[in-house]
Order: C-alpha cells, then sequence, then structure tokens
C-alpha cells in the first residue's frame, strides 16, 4: 500500500489540475479523512485492511454523495467492476495503470460527476488573509509576521507566507531560508501563474509553513504586478487556512490592493514618537480613501514600562484599541533572528513568544490535533483544488 501511494503521488505531482489532499493506511481512516477534507474524488484500493476498498465505497457513496469514489485493483476481471459499481464506486483502475490512466480517469470523474454542480464549491472554505503593516521600517513587523505564521502552522493549521516587501524583503533571512525560488520566477517570462507555477516557487520551511520570497534583486519588483499577487491569493486560497503578507511600509497601489483583499490588517506600531506620529497619518489616509478601518487590528510591539506613555495612551491618541501587546525582550528576538529561527518554536514559554501564540490562540482557538494518516484521496476543482 505504500508503494501504490507513493507511485499514485509521483503520477500526480507535476499535474496542474490535481491535487492529493490526503492519504490514509486503510479504509477506515480513508473514511475518516472524506469526513473532514470533504474531497471531490477518491481513489480506493480494493485490498485494504480494517475496512476493504468495496465496503468504504459503500460508505462514502451512502455518507457522503457529493465524494466520487475510484476503485484500484490488479484483478480486472469483468465481476471485480461489477462489484465496485454496486458499491458506488464511478470508474474502475486495473493495476498496473500508467500517469495517462489515471489522470484520464479522475478527470472523466470530476467532468461527469462533479464539474457541472456549482452547489459543491460554493461553500469551500478559503484562507483567511492576514497583513502585517506598518509606516516605518523597524518596528518589528517581518518578526511578528514569521512568527505567526510559524505559531499558527504548528497548531496544525496550513499558512502561506508571502513577503510582499518585494525591494527588500527580510522573510528569508529572518528563518534562514536561501532565496532560490520568489515570486519574481512566476511572473518573469510572463506565464499565466497556475497553481502548479505557484507550487514550484513555494519554499518549504521545515516546520510546515509554506514561503512565497521576495525577489532576490531590488530591480525585480517592479515585474511583480498587483494583479499578479491577487491571482496568486485567488489561485491558492481554498488551498490555505491562512495566507499571511508581509507589506512593506509604503501605500501604493499593491499595498493597496492587498490591504483591500485582507480580512484583517495587523498595524504594527511602537511607542517611539516617529511611530506613533506616522501611525496616525496612516489611519487618517485610510479614513479618507474610505479604507475599512474596522479590518484594523492594532499591535504594539517591544512595549517597554516607563517611557513617558503606555498602551492607554496610545489607545486614546489614536482613536482605537490595542488588539495584542507584544513585550520588549531585545535579546531573545535579536538571538532569534540571527539564527534564522522563530523564537515560538526556539523560546516558546518567554513572553515574547506567549504574546505571539495568545494571537493565534484569538485567532484559531486552542491548538488543534493534526490527524497524519495517510488511500490517496484527491480533490479537483475546475482544473485548480482545494484543501
Amino acid at each position: 500500500m505504500d508503494e501504490l501511494r507513493s507511485n499514485v503521488r509521483r503520477m500526480l505531482n507535476n499535474q496542474d489540475n490535481i491535487r492529493i489532499v490526503g492519504e490514509a493506511r486503510n479504509g477506515r481512516e480513508a473514511i475518516d479523512l472524506v469526513k473532514e477534507l470533504q474531497p471531490h474524488v477518491v481513489l480506493m484500493d480494493i485490498n485494504m485492511p480494517e475496512v476493504d476498498g468495496l465496503k468504504a465505497a459503500e460508505i462514502l457513496a451512502k455518507d457522503f454523495p457529493n465524494v466520487q469514489t475510484v476503485i484500484m485493483s490488479i484483478q480486472g476481471e469483468q465481476e471485480y467492476f461489477r462489484r465496485a459499481m454496486k458499491a458506488g464506486a464511478k470508474d474502475f483502475l486495473v493495476k498496473p495503470f500508467s500517469t495517462n490512466d489515471l489522470v484520464d480517469t479522475i478527470q472523466n470523474v470530476f467532468n461527469k460527476w462533479v464539474k457541472d454542480r456549482p452547489e459543491l464549491f460554493a461553500n469551500e472554505p478559503k484562507a483567511d488573509v492576514l497583513s502585517f503593516f506598518s509606516t516605518k521600517g523597524g518596528v518589528g513587523r517581518t518578526t511578528l509576521a514569521v512568527n505567526l505564521a510559524v505559531s499558527l502552522t504548528s497548531k496544525g493549521k496550513k499558512v502561506l507566507l508571502i513577503d510582499a516587501s518585494l525591494q527588500f524583503g527580510d522573510v528569508a533571512i529572518t528563518l534562514n531560508q536561501p532565496a532560490k525560488k520568489t515570486i519574481y520566477n512566476l511572473v518573469e517570462n510572463g506565464d499565466e501563474i497556475t497553481l502548479g507555477e505557484i507550487e514550484k516557487n513555494i519554499i518549504k520551511h521545515e516546520c510546515g509553513l509554506d514561503l512565497l520570497l521576495a525577489p532576490k534583486e531590488p530591480a525585480f519588483a517592479e515585474a511583480v504586478k498587483s494583479e499578479h499577487i491577487l491571482k496568486i491569493v485567488e489561485t491558492v486560497q481554498t488551498m490555505y487556512n491562512y495566507i499571511i503578507f508581509d507589506l512593506p511600509p509604503n501605500v501604493t497601489e499593491k499595498e493597496l490592493a492587498i490591504l483591500d483583499r485582507s480580512n484583517m490588517v495587523f498595524l504594527v506600531a511602537t511607542l517611539e514618537i516617529s511611530s506613533l506620529k506616522n501611525t496616525k497619518i496612516c489611519l487618517k489616509t485610510f479614513g479618507d480613501i474610505n479604507f475599512d478601518l474596522s479590518k484594523i487590528k492594532l499591535i504594539l510591539n517591544k512595549e517597554i514600562p516607563n517611557v513617558g506613555f503606555g498602551k492607554e495612551d496610545l489607545e486614546a491618541g489614536l482613536s482605537i484599541p490595542v488588539y495584542a501587546t507584544v513585550p520588549m525582550e531585545s535579546e531573545i528576538a535579536q538571538r532569534s533572528l540571527n539564527h534564522g529561527e522563530a523564537f515560538v518554536l526556539k523560546s516558546p514559554t518567554s513572553a515574547i513568544a506567549r504574546s505571539i501564540i495568545g494571537m493565534a490562540d484569538r485567532l484559531v482557538g486552542p491548538a488543534t490535533v493534526v490527524d497524519t494518516g495517510k488511500s490517496a484521496i484527491l480533490k479537483i476543482k475546475d482544473l485548480l483544488f482545494g484543501s
């Protein structure tokens, strides 16, 4: 079974219109994963432990009629085909099969039983888009974005962190990742942005976080347009729980496009007078352009006592509540940055880490248990797909 799953995964990895969203070791795990993931198409081997493929297909047809099953078997006799169809399967693959046979079967089932039923796509969950923004550099925006992304990932959430500080992005160095692939590689040839191309240029951090990094050189930044960024979000939004942007301290067409698309905007400020002045101007500017101010969540970073004013003064001066406060722990933050490690993993009991973990808790609730059960479950969506 492990070899079969590996072969199927290899055959489908480069298919732009098909995405494997889960794997299971037996029929019982497959049924549980279908309940959780609600894929469009399921590949089910006829011989599986605990619950065999035919019984599992029968249960899926009864309990999840919108999920379509393809049975795989080494036996190609008509009797096995008949039994698979009786169990509710929509097609039958005889092993061994070629990549073309596999892809054609999945797409035929999708086109016949799923594609023209828009109600199957209407309620698919889409990622919440969170943007970290500040009005000046040096306030710790990238550090907060990185550590929140890592914290959400550690809670079992699927997260994509996009470094939209296109000229001088720091996400790569903050997580000690070589920028071998970047967002620029997606647009440099003028090709259509597809899921397959996006995935080819995503860096996968060891903690499970996906990264789409800023261009290696400032000169490449202009090639990335706001429409490219929005296309990326549109393409992957059903694959992730959260898409997090680290934005530069600018307000151009690109930043405004991302901010408009965001569900929440984390506006980062410190107690330095220049930061407070710029933050106040920023809020007024957003108000002047009729930006939805309810999306803005003020983050007080690097909080230290006895500097002349504090959180209450900040709230009164800006007329906006502080969503979260992150204490100043410069030694932990600096050591984490220099080592290219997230402090929420390296120093999880520190006050600075607990504040970020608290933000993640506030967003998603207490930590969830991830089911790592591995039959091959696939989802297709209109030549795109969800997770």
